[in-house]
């Protein structure tokens, strides 16, 4: 049997028309709907056991990928044979019985053949007659499944997620004015929360659950974020807990986040107590450092007084040995003094800091040159400023860098060499600087320039300050940075041991570094990193 010849799979009547015939095998055949019609065989009991497919439309290769022509005239279980475990054999013979349309949606799938998601119809269209309308929907049904998975996956996020979150729709009057919110959505985090309100808040309006004080603030705010797009970022506390809310726009209405900052906020609130006790302790030390300043320096004064009283008016009397004494004792009362005054700047570097300001470095070499010039004529020494290039503007404290560059500058002035007589070697101290990119910077160096407080493109000024004095071993470079940490003994090198620890300290205030390459015998190279 082919198409043309075979019967409407509508009625058991015959069409009689040949151009009725035409119009509806063309109708038949323009359907988006898979369409078989189908005759049941039966057994010598008048059982039902396969059916024979009739008739099929062309739509039938969108949804099954196999010709009508393949299909009519075939018994249904032989080509699909799982019908039978699919269920779809029983719901054939069924509607045939009962005369009841049936209709399912269902994943089909045959052993190394088809497999898909269908949307099935079937009626029975005569005695013995069944039509069966269908379409391959895998397509639509696989988004949805995705949907539904991403819908699930999101859904699991957010009910273990320790973020509190809630969605809520505006309720307008008929002029558009948002006049309340009713909830629409909460995780399982904003359901512990609201504890015993949950079920309220689920199920009425915003007015209806919301206390005076949240009427006042919460909705405005709310109403705010609607209409101008803007989030709002606040905190508030709930009796002993402190939380994080942040609320945002969503379709007409908001979508409000909740995190516990509790432990946040008690951490910040002992830091800021640990902070505060520091400023004190600060404070204290400045006070106590002018003090003891101020009362030592009192006494020096006096026994520097009278030992000049004493060489002047007993120096005959005391003789020989005891104006040595008197010397040694005058000697070290001065160094004491300025110990003292070393002391007293090197704590005044953390608390009394000026403002950040530009300013000319070369400006700063010359001021410094000028204030040394006592020690440069006594050793002829040449102070090189910028080897041919212009130094340039820094941005720091003026004050605080001035006494680094002098204290860099009065060690190369003092550790110089000298020939066989004891005559000093004139010193050669050369100043340039040069600009370096991070990725120009040595590892060691870039973990010292506090990479977690720069710019990916952070730029700095290497300003060198070589000399070709009395230079040191190398192993010493870290120790010289340190208090009181002297290389050289007093008798031939005066000082506290404090300069090179207040030049570290600057450089600190600053968020630079500083290196020290050196040899004995060759000189000296500080190089000090400052942000450009």
């Amino acid at each position: 049997m082919n198409q043309s010849s075979a019967s409407s799979p509508f009625n058991e009547e015959p069409i009689q028309s040949p151009e009725a015939i035409r119009l509806a095998l063309a109708a038949y055949d323009a359907s988006l709907n898979s369409i078989v019609s189908m005759v049941a065989i039966r057994d010598a009991d008048g059982t039902v056991v396969d059916f024979l497919m009739q008739t099929a439309n062309q739509a039938v290769e969108r949804s099954l990928f196999v010709s009508p022509n393949k299909l009519i005239g075939k018994r249904m279980l032989d080509i699909f044979p799982g019908n039978i475990e699919s269920g779809l054999f029983d719901l054939y013979k069924r509607v045939l019985e009962t005369g009841v349309a049936e209709q399912i949606t269902l994943y089909y799938k045959e052993v190394d053949g088809l497999a898909a998601w269908f949307d099935i119809s079937a009626i029975r269209s005569a005695p013995e007659h069944v039509v069966v309308t269908f379409m391959n929907i895998t397509a639509s049904k696989q988004a949805e499944l995705d949907v539904k998975r991403q819908a699930e996956l999101l859904q699991t996020v957010l009910d273990h997620t320790q973020t509190a979150i809630s969605q809520h729709e505006a309720i307008r009057d008929p002029t558009g004015t948002i006049i309340d919110f009713k909830t629409v959505l909460a995780n399982q985090q904003a359901l512990r929360m609201w504890g015993e309100l949950a079920e309220p808040i689920l199920t009425k309006t915003f007015f209806e659950v919301a206390s005076d004080d949240q009427q006042r603030d919460d909705f405005p705010k709310y109403v705010r974020v609607v209409e101008t797009g803007e989030s709002d970022l606040s905190e508030f506390n709930i009796g002993n807990q402190w939380l994080l809310r942040l609320t945002a726009k969503s379709g007409d209405g908001v979508v409000i986040s909740n995190i516990d900052i509790s432990e946040n906020r008690r951490y910040r609130q002992q830091i800021e107590a640990t902070n505060a006790e520091l400023k004190r302790s600060n404070e204290n030390l400045q006070s106590f450092a002018y003090i003891a300043s101020h009362d030592l320096q009192e006494p020096l004064r006096k026994i520097i007084a009278f030992g000049d009283m004493l060489s002047e008016r007993y120096a005959p009397i005391l003789g020989t040995e005891g104006n040595e004494m008197l010397g040694r004792m005058q000697s070290a009362a001065e160094r004491m003094s300025v110990l003292i005054r070393d002391l007293l700047d090197y704590s005044k570097i953390s608390s009394q800091r000026d403002a950040f300001r530009s300013f000319s470095l070369t400006k700063l070499i010359e001021d410094i040159i000028e204030d040394l010039w006592h020690p440069i004529q006594q050793t002829n020494a040449r102070i090189d400023i910028g080897m041919g290039n212009p130094l340039p503007d820094l941005i720091g404290d003026r004050a605080q860098l001035r006494q680094l560059f002098q204290n860099l500058l009065s060690n190369a002035l003092k550790f110089h060499q000298t020939d066989s007589a004891g005559n000093p070697h004139p010193p050669l101290i050369q100043v340039a600087a040069r600009r370096l990119s991070i990725k120009n910077l040595t590892d060691t160096i870039n973990q010292e320039l506090q990479p977690g407080r720069r710019s990916a493109n952070q730029t700095y000024w290497a300003i060198t300050i070589a000399d070709n004095g009395i230079g040191f071993d190398q192993k010493y470079a870290d120790q010289i940075f340190q208090v009181f940490q002297r290389l050289h003994s007093r008798k031939h090198f005066g000082g506290t041991g404090i300069g090179l620890a207040v030049v570290k300290k600057v450089i600190e205030q600053h968020d630079g570094t500083i290196r020290v390459d050196s040899e004995p015998g060759k000189g000296t190279t500080f190089t000090v990193y400052l942000p450009a």
